[in-house]
């Protein structure tokens, strides 16, 4: 008898671990994404969506991995359901209902400053942290 008790918790511990790991969101398209702009001119949107793809409301968060925008970019972002100056160093979108898409997107306005940069964002569900995609924007100013 302990040991089939002993199997029947295992077996409850396991079925916990996997489905807390089970994706809530996923990538619609591709998580990177490659800009070209002329000097002087801007870029105006550049957006990865993500989608629920769970049976119930998500709430993601997102961190600033890394950002190697030269200083002199004028640069703002945007997320479901807000928009900031500057690229912070992390927010959270507004709650997505299933089957609904939220972004995350970015503006640069490099003025006369060549070069290029990547900007990369950790996304993931608050409920379910251990699963986590990498956003990545990469821009270049001819």
């Amino acid at each position: 008898m302990k040991q089939l008790y002993f199997y029947w918790i295992l077996f409850f511990s396991v079925s916990i671990s996997f489905a807390q790991n089970k994706p809530t969101f996923s990538v619609v398209g591709t998580a990177v994404n490659k800009e070209s702009v002329l000097k002087n001119k801007r870029l105006d949107i550049s957006k990865i969506k993500v989608e629920n793809i769970s049976n119930k409301p998500i709430y993601l968060v997102w961190e600033t991995v890394s950002n190697t925008f030269p200083k002199e970019w004028d640069c703002s972002m945007c997320q479901h359901g807000a928009c900031q100056i500057g690229i912070p160093k992390g927010s959270s979108f507004n709650k997505l209902n299933p089957d609904q898409q939220g972004f995350i997107a970015i503006h640069v306005i490099p003025a006369s400053k060549i070069g290029n940069g990547t900007v990369k964002f950790k996304i993931y569900d608050k409920a379910n942290p251990k699963y986590a995609q990498i956003l990545t924007f990469e821009v270049e100013v001819l």
